[in-house]
């Protein structure tokens, strides 16, 4: 797969598709500005270009629309700010997610910041929830009715709004991803999650624009240590050890995933998340 600056070519267990990669450390990751000077200078975004929403499962919107959609929306959702400054194709792309029930571009994008990120696995604190006095207590941002938010054991995100746009594109396109999406709906029915490699999404320097956060495990346990978090959450910091979250090392032939949920309509399925995953061991747990 050539790299992403070059023109584009043509639940449950997870249905994987074999991986390969490469990537190096969080702190060699290219600045917003820097990549945006390679867009400008020649990048392709050919698949983000014929992205169709409703192949996507997503309502249709235009790019004149999507426009005036950020531009209305981004104070209040402040992850379609990150995408305004963007190309047409990447404020649609964007404008048609938020429309859709999926919250990739919420949890998993460049507008979530590392400390955010952090926080969400050693606090269970959910960054698509904006109350800052919620956020606090745990309160999931996009349930209703509210309840507590239920985080996992990693979180990820892709740090720029055109890398993270190329890749949803791009993974829309591929055929185990499109196999899922046009499944016929069924109640009760959902496909099953689609890894694809980082490499031959984004080309072999994407994993440079992957970044994630995972507990570490207590006396050798998972289990222990997920107790140890919960514990020192409902002491409010106040008794036993702080939980123990470490970034993600290296994104190096890691995989994104697509995972999968009823659309508005109920009529079909679209991507309810898509998020970076390391290599095998490098991960424990989950990014939904």
């Amino acid at each position: 797969m050539r790299e992403l600056r070059e023109a584009d070519g043509g639940g449950r267990p997870e249905r994987a598709v074999p991986a390969a990669g490469a990537a190096p450390e969080r702190s060699e990751l290219r600045s917003r500005g820097d990549y945006a000077a390679e867009v400008r200078l020649g990048m392709s975004l050919e698949a983000v270009r014929r992205f169709e929403p409703r192949r996507a499962g997503l309502p249709e919107v235009s790019a004149g629309d999507a426009a005036a959609y950020l531009d209305a929306r981004q104070a209040e959702r402040p992850w379609l700010a990150a995408a305004r400054d963007r190309s047409p194709e990447v404020q649609r792309l964007f404008a048609a997610l938020d429309q859709g029930g999926g919250h990739a571009h919420i949890r998993h994008e460049g507008w979530v910041t590392e400390e955010m990120s952090r926080r969400r696995v050693a606090y269970l604190e959910d960054p698509a929830q904006l109350d800052l006095v919620k956020r606090a207590a745990r309160i999931d941002g996009l349930k209703s009715p509210e309840e507590p938010h239920r985080g996992r054991d990693a979180s990820s995100r892709i740090t720029d709004p055109d890398v993270f746009a190329a890749a949803f594109a791009r993974g829309g396109e591929h055929p185990a991803v499109r196999a899922a999406l046009d499944t016929k709906f069924g109640p009760g029915r959902v496909p099953r999650a689609v890894s694809l490699p980082i490499s031959d999404l984004l080309g072999p320097d994407g994993h440079r624009y992957c970044t994630g956060w995972r507990l570490q495990p207590v006396e050798g346990s998972m289990n222990v240590a997920r107790a140890t978090r919960a514990a020192w959450i409902n002491a409010r910091g106040t008794e036993g050890p702080e939980p123990d979250v470490r970034t993600a090392r290296t994104f190096e032939g890691g995989a994104i995933v697509f995972a999968f949920a009823p659309n508005g309509a109920a009529d079909g399925y679209e991507v309810v998340t898509m998020y970076p995953r390391p290599r095998g061991g490098e991960q424990r747990g989950d990014s939904r």
